[in-house]
C-alpha cells in the first residue's frame, strides 16, 4: 500500500480529534462536572388598565438569596416586599406600601447594629430569623369599576404614618447586592465557559 500526504494529514487529524475527545471526556478542561451557580425565577403580568404584578427570586451556588415581589395599579398604589439573605447568616425582609398616604415600610433584620428603632416611618424589627418565601401577589384585571379597585388598594394598611425619608432602597438590588450578576452570561467564544462575577462565579456547560 502506498501512503500519500493526504493519508498522513487524515491520520493526524483523526488522532487530533480523538485526543481532543479524550481530554474533553476526562474533565481536564473543566467540563467533567457541572457546578451549580444557583437558580432564579421570575414572573410578570400586566393588564390593559395598568394593574401589574412582578416577582423574582435568586439563590446562588453558595446559598445567598434575594427576592422581590410587587403589585400596583394605574393610580400609582404599590405594595411589595424584598428579602436578602447572605451566606454569613445576615438576613433582611422589607414589606412596603406606597400610595396616596406616602411610603411606609416594615423592616425585619438580624443585621448587626439594627436595634429596634423607628426613624421616619420605617419599622425595624430585630433580630430576624431569616428569609421566608417571597410574597407572590397577582393583580386581577379591573373590569367595570377601576375606582372601586383604587379605593380598596389605597386604603391604609395600618402600618405607620407616611414616611418623610424613604426606607433603604439602594441595598439589595440585583446589581448592588451582586448575587445575580453574571450567572449565565457567556464570555468570549471559548466553548462552554461562563464568566460570573461576585457570588455567581462558576462554570456551566453550554451544549
Amino acid at each position: 500500500m502506498i501512503h500519500t500526504s493526504e493519508d498522513s494529514v487524515a491520520n493526524v487529524v483523526t488522532i487530533l480529534f480523538a485526543a481532543l475527545a479524550a481530554v474533553h471526556a476526562s474533565g481536564l478542561l473543566g467540563h467533567g462536572a457541572l457546578i451549580s451557580t444557583g437558580v432564579s425565577n421570575s414572573a410578570r403580568s400586566q393588564d390593559a388598565f395598568g394593574n401589574y404584578a412582578f416577582s423574582y427570586g435568586i439563590r446562588d451556588g453558595l446559598g445567598a438569596a434575594n427576592s422581590r415581589s410587587e403589585v400596583g395599579d394605574a393610580h400609582g398604589n404599590k405594595k411589595g416586599s424584598y428579602t436578602i439573605a447572605d451566606i454569613d447568616g445576615r438576613a433582611r425582609r422589607v414589606d412596603y406600601v406606597a400610595d396616596g398616604l406616602g411610603f411606609r415600610a416594615s423592616v425585619k433584620t438580624n443585621e448587626p447594629g439594627t436595634a429596634a428603632s423607628a426613624p421616619a416611618a420605617a419599622l425595624i424589627a430585630s433580630p430576624y430569623a431569616g428569609p421566608v418565601a417571597p410574597v407572590v401577589n397577582h393583580v386581577a384585571p379591573a373590569v367595570a369599576a377601576p375606582i372601586a379597585l383604587a379605593a380598596r388598594v389605597a386604603a391604609p394598611l395600618g402600618l405607620v404614618a407616611p414616611a418623610a425619608i424613604a426606607a433603604p432602597v439602594a441595598y439589595g438590588g440585583v446589581i448592588s447586592h451582586g448575587a445575580a450578576l453574571g450567572l449565565a452570561a457567556p464570555a468570549g467564544i471559548a466553548y462552554g465557559n461562563v464568566l460570573g462575577l461576585g457570588l455567581g462565579l462558576g462554570k456551566a456547560l453550554l451544549h
